[in-house]
């Protein structure tokens, strides 16, 4: 274990190409500032030169606001690394491209993007930095390698972004993935839906349940004045039948029209089971103004939430197809750990290029962590999570007094009951 303090220098070497550019080489900052962002009690550029004692505030500062390095290339080669590590692993049949929003409160208008916006991070409107973020997964390995910061361009809005990291990761990049998953802040636009049927991209979208679907066959018909009708005659062409919403229609369904499946296995040995109903709905595709064939899965969790989604995953089985809409939740756990163990949220920067800079230092900081899972796994036959990882991480550096003996006590407790009879090594 103890070997994971010569693999960060090692694994910085790979990206070494990255950070050098004709006059300089700031490779070594780069592996300071991913240091702190593992081993610091806040992961900002003076709190970690101050704990690290291995470069100044002004320098890791120079780092992630002028220095002359590409996020977006850092970003590309964490993608196609994480695809890569994936691919080695057996995986690619389980992959999916997640998107998600994160948002972060900032007081102040001075900082890129900051505005009046809906934070998740609060619950409400707020002033706040918001950015779309695209994360692979694949069985319960997740990362982010995509991220846009939004409300710097007034006519781009976040559904561009997302479906501009679609296009790069998929078109762009070649990564194969199965399908695409986001929420109904997302799953609401149809003009996006109907790119990705185009464009013959699976997809999982949670939809609003106030959304008009057809339950039959309709066709565009250009209304005919009614008599006495005031006004001018309407010239648009309409579906000649009423549409219903989502949520009346899910309101007429009995008990027979719903099936009880498992999904998934979730930690501490308990299971994701719901009731799940799909059927084939129309929709209206604003890209050629005439009706589009849909999935419509609907999801009733034993605590009574209903979730709804549009699903474009031909042959999918209904089982497979509520194992994807449930896939979501890891890019919720991606956020989650990496604002508690890489302090994705306290930055401390004010620039658009300095923002990506230090998401770009956070994906590759996920990469490390679970390159370490794998090897922790392969190796010693544990299963680790990230805050493990991190805390053998600050064992093995003496950041923590915690000796490893006694946090590898702590790791065995925690795995499942075949695992907890490994001896120690």
């Amino acid at each position: 274990m103890r070997l994971i303090r010569s693999r960060l220098p090692k694994f910085i070497s790979r990206f070494q190409n990255l950070f050098t550019s004709l006059t300089r080489n700031v490779s070594s900052t780069a592996r300071i500032y991913l240091k702190g962002l593992f081993l610091c009690r806040r992961r900002n550029c003076q709190v970690m030169a101050e704990e690290l004692q291995e470069s100044n505030g002004q320098r890791l500062h120079h780092f992630i606001t002028h220095s002359r390095w590409s996020f977006q290339s850092v970003m590309d080669v964490v993608t196609l690394q994480f695809w890569q590590m994936l691919e080695r692993l057996g995986l690619t049949s389980d992959s999916c491209l997640i998107i998600d929003e994160c948002g972060n409160p900032k007081k102040g208008r001075h900082s890129a993007g900051v505005k009046r916006q809906y934070c998740g991070q609060l619950g409400k409107t707020e002033n706040s930095q918001v950015g779309v973020f695209g994360a692979l997964c694949a069985g319960s390995l997740v990362n982010l390698v995509q991220a846009r910061l939004s409300g710097i361009q007034k006519e781009v809005s976040k559904i561009d972004q997302a479906a501009e990291i679609i296009a790069h990761v998929i078109k762009g990049l070649k990564i194969k993935v199965r399908w695409v998953c986001f929420d109904a802040f997302y799953g609401r636009d149809m003009a996006l839906l109907a790119d990705l049927i185009k464009n013959e991209i699976e997809f999982v979208a949670d939809v609003p349940d106030n959304l008009q679907v057809w339950l039959e066959p309709f066709q565009m018909r250009v209304p005919a004045k009614k008599k006495g009708a005031r006004g001018r005659q309407c010239k648009n062409p309409k579906p000649n039948l009423a549409g219903t919403s989502i949520k009346k229609y899910a309101g007429s369904l009995t008990q027979r029209d719903w099936k009880y499946i498992t999904v998934r296995h979730q930690s501490g040995g308990k299971k994701l089971q719901a009731w799940f109903h799909r059927r084939d709905v129309y929709m209206l595709n604003p890209l050629t103004n005439r009706r589009q064939l849909i999935t419509l899965l609907i999801r009733e969790d034993k605590d009574g939430t209903v979730k709804y989604s549009f699903c474009h995953c031909p042959g999918a089985s209904l089982k497979e197809s509520a194992y994807r809409q449930g896939k979501r939740y890891f890019v919720e756990k991606s956020f989650r750990e990496g604002k508690k163990e890489l302090g994705l949220n306290e930055y401390q920067t004010r620039s658009e290029e300095s923002w990506h800079k230090h998401m770009s230092m956070i994906m590759l900081g996920q990469l490390f962590l679970n390159e370490e899972k794998i090897v922790f796994y392969e190796q010693e036959k544990i299963w680790m999570t990230t805050q493990d990882v991190i805390q053998i991480l600050k064992s093995v550096m003496e950041f923590v007094k915690r000796s490893i003996e006694d946090l590898l006590d702590y790791i065995l407790t925690k795995q499942p009951p075949d695992k907890r009879l490994i001896k120690k090594t």
